[in-house]
């Protein structure tokens, strides 16, 4: 018989799986880039390797000195220090693959303070505007996942798929939804009542479906 958890997550992952359709894989990359050390947390010699790197991503092909290379350590520490090395890494990957627009890819060959600067303020403002979307379509979702509806049918599929009425689920909801429908259950019955008459239901229409019994 399917676990408690697997018979909860079955219902969950579907409309997770929705996400995958609204926002592109390079949009779902910087909705996770949340790991790394924050850039006041790298070392001096961390930081010099990232910018290496940044000036790879967007064709500098001549670095700067050790001089420069302290003065653009100290200004990424003091006015980007809350980012992580990653973020700014993908923020230049994502210059070199053109993502962030054609204007930000004119560097003169140099990296300076106000390059970097213009490089993640450009990530930054399309980060935000993908938060923002991911934020509205999690709500929207919550709010069709959490309808009556919604929770009859999550039920169903699961009865379905592993032929066993779950412990635990949102009754009233469900039995609101089948009053609905004109099924022939008791309306203003308690909660304890209501989950009753569900199973019942269920059971009548899924006969070989068994109910989960919890361990304790």
């Amino acid at each position: 018989m399917a676990g408690i958890t697997q018979v909860i997550k079955a219902g969950w992952l579907t409309g997770q799986q929705n996400f995958r359709r609204w926002f592109s894989s390079t949009d779902m990359d910087m909705l996770n880039n949340t790991g790394g050390k924050k850039i006041y947390d790298c070392t001096d010699t961390e930081l010099k390797k990232m910018l290496a790197y940044c000036c790879l991503m967007v064709g500098i092909d001549k670095p700067p000195g050790e001089d420069k290379k302290m003065v653009l350590v100290s200004f990424l520490r003091k006015y980007h220090g809350p980012l992580t090395s990653r973020q700014v890494i993908q923020a230049f990957e994502l210059v070199a693959s053109g993502e962030l627009g054609s204007d930000i890819q004119e560097h003169y060959n140099i990296i300076s303070p106000m390059y970097i600067s213009n490089v993640i303020r450009a990530y930054l403002q399309k980060l935000s505007g993908i938060k923002s979307r991911y934020e509205v379509k999690r709500r929207h979702t919550q709010l069709q996942q959490s309808s009556p509806e919604a929770y009859y049918k999550r039920l169903v599929k699961v009865v379905e798929e592993y032929n066993v009425i779950p412990a635990l689920w949102a009754w009233d909801e469900v039995h609101e939804y089948l009053l609905q429908q004109d099924v022939p259950i008791q309306a203003g019955a308690s909660s304890e009542e209501k989950k009753q008459q569900v199973i019942d239901y269920i059971k009548a229409t899924y006969p070989k479906a068994m109910f989960q019994v919890l361990n304790k």
